[in-house]
């Protein structure tokens, strides 16, 4: 079994990466304990996606033993690398609104709330990129990232991609494509957030 950051990598790349596979609200047990993510996976799973390693006819215990990582999936169908969770928003940057949901979500789906993902927005919050920790630093998150972009840049009526981040995350974000805005309003969690946006309008000339 590999045990080195550079052995797990290698292993992984011998199998098939299938990164428009959504998560699904069964798979909230492998990712952090969170009503904000029971509720965005619930709500809006098809703005959440993972990417997987996978090997055709090889269960996901089998293929975990061979990278020399926990089995991550539910379904058996592989091994979540990294997901990307978000909601739509009627705002162009992330908002406070956006960040929180409504209490009686479980009870009431269908209800309409300012609080949480809003059907009729033109923007994508993207609210969380996260890779494993074991392949951090291997290009998992741009792959995704890169992926969803074009994902998203299919579905009819969004405009944007937009998201908070840290100064120092600006490079990484600015390299995939994303406008620095500036200095957030969202106060969320009392951080200093910057508002990035990848826009899908185009400019006339």
């Amino acid at each position: 079994m590999p045990h080195s950051h550079q052995q797990r990598l290698q292993a992984v790349k011998k199998y098939t990466f299938a990164p428009r596979r959504p998560l699904r609200t069964n798979w909230t047990e492998v990712l952090p304990a969170s009503d904000q993510i029971e509720y965005r996976l619930s709500t809006c799973p098809e703005l959440c996606y993972g990417l997987f390693a996978e090997d055709i006819g090889l269960p996901a215990e089998t293929l975990s033993r061979s990278i020399g990582l926990p089995a991550v999936v539910a379904d058996g169908r592989g091994i979540l690398l990294a997901h990307v969770i978000a909601t739509k928003s009627l705002s162009a940057v992330v908002a406070d609104a956006d960040m929180a949901f409504p209490n009686n979500w479980k009870s009431n789906p269908d209800a309409s709330a300012t609080a949480g993902h809003q059907r009729a927005g033109k923007t994508v919050a993207l609210h969380a990129l996260a890779v494993s920790p074991a392949h951090q630093r291997a290009g998992l998150g741009t792959n995704l990232v890169k992926q969803y972009i074009g994902l998203m840049g299919q579905l009819g009526g969004v405009e944007r991609i937009s998201i908070l981040t840290y100064d120092r995350l600006v490079p990484f974000y600015e390299k995939l494509g994303f406008e620095l805005i500036g200095k957030s309003a969202c106060n969320y969690g009392g951080i200093p957030w910057i508002d990035m946006s990848y826009s899908f309008m185009k400019t006339e000339d």
